[in-house]
């Protein structure tokens, strides 16, 4: 027993010295780069469950929602439609694609869940995440400068027809609604000409940190500049078209419900742009420190949050939705487009008859007057004129 023994007290040190020997021996310093973070993920896109349900939300949301205010806007609206109707279903379009854009996002993360690593560096230098960035910029460009050109819209009516009996013409309108989607679709377009970069991170955005590119900080920073002075103008041209409409004419511009609804979208959005354009400035200027998590969670959940918010304000709250609906699919005994335009010349012919029977019930009280024997002086009383009844047919708008 005792030779045993010792030979198992011999493996023994021999164990303990070939440990110590490996324990002396230099390790080489393994790194990372880039060094995993919040806009470099190693496992998830989204790392949140919270983010990725409230992105999930918004997609479906926006994309549902916006989908069904241009179907009633313009398959259900009336020919032609009013200039402020047709920039808001121009914003529904502009949400859409922001909808899109995160449902790419959202498709990622669902397709690379728990391994984006082995996928990350193909989806930052492929084409579907210069696309991503693409119609993102696109959307919210779009949405901000057509918002922009809605409250101005609004306010030049007002004046052009106190000032010359009538609004803009819906043409003009169109053209107008043109030249902000020629301009966002610039705006998304320079990044892939080097001017800024979608691939900077796995998000596909244009947010550049401090220590990034000078091409790419200065886009971020002037899409910020941009967006931030559109909704400068936008309250601008609200409070002048307040200040321009006297109390007596308050209830008939405010008849048109899309005038009220484009000060709702004016609030909602300019409400979550506030802590998107601050913390994106302080962020990428280094005013003071952020954590990458709240800017991304700024990123991917309150900066697309106007692009459903904004079909829901109109589908809840907005009369015309209403209308409009029950033109693209009347109920079972209800009446149709042709019905409505029917009805619209009866009571247009009834006006006309009304008018005549006004006059001529004038004319026999003063004839049944002067066969009475009223008081002399009677007889100079002239024949009035025959009474205007203003004949307001039922605008569906």
């Amino acid at each position: 027993m005792w030779p045993y023994s010792a030979s198992v007290e011999d493996d023994l040190d021999l164990d303990e010295l070939q440990l110590e020997m490996e324990d002396s021996k230099p390790h080489p310093s393994v790194q990372c780069s880039p060094a995993p973070g919040p806009f470099k993920p190693c496992e998830h896109l989204f790392e949140s469950w919270g983010i990725r349900l409230a992105v999930w939300a918004i997609v479906l949301l926006s994309v549902l929602c916006n989908g069904l205010v241009l179907l009633t806007v313009f398959a259900g609206g009336p020919v032609p439609l009013p200039p402020v109707k047709f920039v808001v279903g121009a914003i529904a379009g502009a949400n859409t694609l922001t909808g899109i854009s995160c449902g790419l996002l959202a498709s990622v993360d669902a397709l690379t869940f728990g391994q984006f690593s082995e996928y990350g560096a193909r989806w930052e230098t492929g084409v579907g995440c210069r696309a991503t960035g693409f119609l993102a910029v696109l959307g919210s460009e779009a949405s901000v400068l057509l918002l922009t050109l809605a409250a101005v819209q609004c306010s030049v009516s007002v004046s052009c027809v106190r000032a010359y009996g009538k609004s803009l013409s819906l043409g003009s309108v169109r053209a107008g609604v043109l030249g902000c989607l020629a301009l966002a679709g610039l705006a998304a377009a320079l990044p892939l000409a080097s001017v800024g970069e979608y691939g900077a991170s796995p998000l596909c955005l244009p947010y550049a940190p401090p220590e990034g590119q000078p091409a790419a900080l200065g886009f971020a920073v002037a899409l910020v500049m941009m967006n931030s002075f559109c909704f400068l103008v936008v309250a601008g041209a609200y409070i002048k078209l307040y200040c321009d409409l006297p109390r007596g004419d308050f209830e008939a511009v405010w008849d048109c419900a899309m005038v009220r609804h484009v000060a709702w979208l004016i609030f909602a959005d300019g409400l979550l742009y506030c802590p998107v354009a601050f913390l994106s400035f302080a962020s990428m200027l280094g005013l003071f420190p952020v954590t990458p998590e709240a800017v991304k969670s700024v990123l991917l959940v309150v900066l697309p949050l106007p692009a459903c918010l904004n079909p829901l304000l109109y589908l809840l709250f907005n009369p015309h939705f209403r209308d409009d609906l029950r033109r693209l699919w009347p109920r079972a005994g209800a009446p149709g487009p042709l019905a409505y335009a029917a009805a619209g010349e009866l009571e247009k012919s009834s006006c006309d008859s009304t008018q005549a029977l006004v006059a001529f019930s004038d004319v026999d009280l003063i004839l049944e007057a002067s066969e009475a024997g009223r008081p002399p002086g009677l007889e100079t009383y002239g024949f009035p004129s025959v009474t205007l009844i203003s004949c307001w047919r039922a605008a569906i708008v």
